[in-house]
């Protein structure tokens, strides 16, 4: 019998050993076999089950950072992988024997055991692609708003319902609550009661109480994406006991370490709100806040302003407040429903000079009449896809938005959703949706889609920076004038307020004027004033006409025969400073910023990458998320490298037409999006192969169908919108009156800190769109 046949019938021997028909089942499997091939099956058993007094210490040996462990009465230092397979061997040896003592010494991620299977090493593999790896944030995670935590890396032992000892580590422990790094070779169940010992603790703290276990319930378990030999229980403590309360008062015993505490956790908690404020400041997507099924209030960033200018018709006028109708937000709000989504679409039609704007949500069609639609609105330029998340307010949220009802305008006590509009699709993908067969279905059928031409509602729309976007302050001014449109029609009316290159006035009777037409205004009271200007026909352009067809914002521009006229409205500003009243614009406060931010962090339908430019070359830095992490991040988190994301996938060999393009630093700049497929081949936990491509890269409609089929039918397939913009001014006002405090603590911190958030040149946003896709495919199963 071969050596390596004698090793095999031991191995499945082990569990066995000390049973009472061990001779039995021996002799089964060595039939026909050599005495003597029994004899060193026997010689291999009794080694590998001898009892074990070696302590084993694998720091500087295995991929991964070790620590202490005392285990069957021995103190070994053990990495996560080593520390998961004495539990995955424990049940199988009957204690620590020289077969676990080998297991432990052979594990995966052993120096060894890597270079002899020709592994590569993780300093290797961060060398070779550390450009695409990134620092994950957690936004919305305010150490400001969380129970005093303290950070304790301290052996404990754990015991489950069913009464079987686990060794774990605790990682942070408050009062009511304790996160705890166990093997991921044991099975845990949610809701499920455990008793923890604090085994390492008793020998260094004072407080009695300490020696008694105390009762948990799990209320969360999370993988780990770095390393799967183990996992994190996130627990409640249901024990009446104060006793952890006492530990960290007792390791917060001096002023010093209270303090230094306390300023590490105002650090910390500064830097990330930097990236929240960041975040927050160019998102991609429009935040809206909801009084029933009425649109009040909608959060502006450079970014989201394509979304609110696509929903404005031909006289400037929103269309938002239609597409939010009673049945559609009865549909996305239901009551006890914390968070629901769905996907829009929608186009627009030019009829006898004026807007239409059709939309449909998902539920509201049947198939027929969604390939309809499709096939009428997606042969036009004014198509797109949009994702409309609802989220219900909170109390706190309720209240905390109700302090701020005189400053917004409206009421705010009667706000009770918060809505995240994000574009998930445009014209570019537009021939996604011709795929389908036309329906026999005439297109009048899709009137009932149509929106009503009459405004409704009139949402606030604010910055989420207290900063004017006014060019220059307009000044109440009321004074006659008569309006001629490019067609002849004249108008009566008077004027509302003016700048030096802007009017608002308001006419006498409705006009079919509208928004970029081009009229002549005869200021005649003006006009006495000065009889050397033309001011009886002042060119204007017209920027905004109001619901009722009547008051209308107009522009003046620079050119070469505007100049005296511009410089006659200086003049009379100049010299009437005390008469004319200056009319203010609405700037959030500082405090309305705060509650908005803190009800956004935890609606977050998108991950935020912050990009920095590093000798010449534009690199993503960080990437904003919250757990749990959705699917396609999950892939990101395996791919990197010490605790960072590998953005790989996504911006390897991509970098020009992914990060430099678009974040190129023109004024006025636009998000620029593309989309990302990828299919990722994983065996167990361990990603075999990946692959990916833009949808710019596919020869053909052929070979992208064929990608996706292949990629669902063997692994994982993941559609990905990125997008890129450029960024001008990164520090927002809440960030610098965060970094004016953290100055009271550290000034060396405050500087770096500002110094980080302020080298960030380039912002981007990654969303999963895979569903969206499958469906304008028909791919779905």
């Amino acid at each position: 019998m071969q050596q390596s046949e004698i090793l095999s019938i031991a191995e499945r021997l082990i569990p066995a050993f000390h049973s009472e028909d061990f001779d039995y089942l021996l002799s089964q499997m060595t039939e026909g076999e050599p005495p003597s091939a029994k004899l060193l099956i026997k010689m291999e058993l009794n080694r590998v089950m001898a009892p074990c007094t070696k302590p084993i210490d694998l720091r500087g040996r295995v991929q991964g950072e070790c620590r202490e462990y005392e285990l069957d009465g021995l103190k070994h230092w053990l990495d996560d992988v080593a520390f998961n397979a004495y539990h995955k061997n424990f049940k199988k040896f009957n204690g620590y024997t020289e077969g676990m003592w080998e297991a432990l010494i052979n594990t995966k991620n052993n120096f060894r055991v890597m270079k002899k299977n020709g592994i590569a090493t993780q300093k290797e593999l961060s060398a070779e692609s550390s450009p695409f790896h990134v620092e994950p944030i957690t936004l919305g995670y305010d150490l400001k708003r969380q129970e005093n935590r303290l950070k304790v890396y301290s052996q404990v032992e754990i015991t489950l319902q069913n009464q079987q000892l686990v060794h774990a580590v605790s990682i942070d422990l408050s009062p009511s609550g304790a996160k705890f790094k166990v093997p991921a070779a044991i099975n845990y169940k949610l809701g499920e009661m455990i008793s923890v010992s604090f085994i390492e603790l008793r020998k260094s703290s004072e407080i009695e109480e300490i020696t008694l276990p105390l009762n948990y319930r799990v209320v969360g378990i999370d993988d780990s994406y770095e390393n799967d030999a183990v996992k994190f229980i996130r627990a409640l403590k249901v024990s009446e006991s104060d006793v952890i309360n006492q530990i960290i008062e007792e390791s917060l015993q001096s002023t010093s370490q209270k303090v230094r505490h306390d300023n590490q956790d105002k650090i910390i908690r500064a830097r990330t709100r930097g990236y929240e404020h960041t975040y927050l400041k160019h998102t991609c997507n429009l935040p809206l806040f909801f009084s029933g099924s009425e649109l009040k209030l909608v959060l502006m960033t450079e970014n989201n302003r394509p979304i609110w200018n696509y929903w404005q018709d031909e006289r400037n006028q929103q269309a938002l407040g239609s597409l939010f109708n009673q049945e559609r937000i009865s549909l996305l709000a239901k009551a006890g429903i914390r968070g629901s989504s769905n996907t829009l679409y929608s186009f627009t039609h030019e009829h006898e000079g004026k807007s239409l704007f059709f939309s449909m949500m998902m539920p509201e069609a049947s198939r027929e009449e969604r390939q309809l639609f499709w096939h009428v609105g997606a042969r036009r330029k004014s198509w797109k896809a949009f994702k409309i998340s609802i989220f219900e307010l909170s109390s706190p949220e309720c209240q905390q938005l109700a302090q701020h009802a005189n400053e917004l305008g409206i009421d705010t006590a009667a706000l009770s959703h918060c809505g995240i509009l994000q574009e998930i699709a445009d014209a570019d993908s537009a021939a996604d949706y011709l795929f389908t067969e036309k329906p026999k279905l005439p297109s009048k059928t899709l009137n009932r889609f149509r929106h009503t031409r009459q405004i409704i509602g009139n949402p606030t729309s604010i910055y989420f920076d207290a900063k004017s976007r006014r060019k220059e302050p307009r000044y109440q001014f009321k004074s006659p004038i008569e309006l001629t449109t490019r067609l002849g029609e004249s108008y009566q009316g008077h004027t509302l307020d003016l700048s030096k290159h802007g009017l608002s006035i308001h006419l006498e009777t409705p006009s079919a004027i509208k928004a970029d037409d081009f009229c002549t205004v005869n200021l005649r009271e003006l006009q006495l004033y000065d009889k050397a200007l033309p001011l009886s026909e002042v060119p204007y352009q017209v920027i905004r006409v109001g619901a009722d067809n009547q008051q209308i914002q107009m522009s003046i521009d620079d050119s070469q025969q505007n100049l005296r006229t511009i410089g006659f409205f200086d003049r009379l500003i100049k010299h009437n400073q005390k008469k004319l009243p200056q009319k203010k614009e609405l700037l959030p406060s500082n405090e309305l910023l705060e509650g908005l931010h803190d009800i956004l962090l935890d609606k977050m339908v998108s991950n935020p990458v912050f990009v920095e430019k590093v000798k010449g070359t534009l690199v993503p830095r960080v990437i904003g998320i919250n757990y749990p992490l959705p699917p396609h991040l999950v892939l990101m988190a395996r791919l990197g490298v010490e605790k960072q994301f590998s953005l790989e996938p996504i911006y390897k060999g991509r970098m020009n037409t992914l990060l430099s393009v678009p974040m190129k630093r023109l004024e006025g700049a636009e998000p620029q999006y593309h989309e990302v497929y990828i299919s990722a081949l994983i065996f167990g936990n361990r990603i075999q192969s990946l692959q990916t491509k833009l949808s710019s890269e596919f020869e053909n409609n052929r070979e992208r169908l064929i990608f996706i089929k292949k990629a669902m039918s063997v692994g994982e397939f993941y559609v990905l919108r990125v997008s890129g913009a450029p960024i001008f001014e990164p520090l927002t006002n809440l960030l610098k009156a965060d970094i004016e405090e953290l100055t009271q603590i550290s000034m060396h911190q405050a500087r770096s800190l500002e110094k980080e958030i302020g080298s960030t040149v380039g912002y981007g946003e990654i969303v999963d769109i895979t569903d969206e896709v499958l469906v304008r495919l028909e791919l779905t199963q």
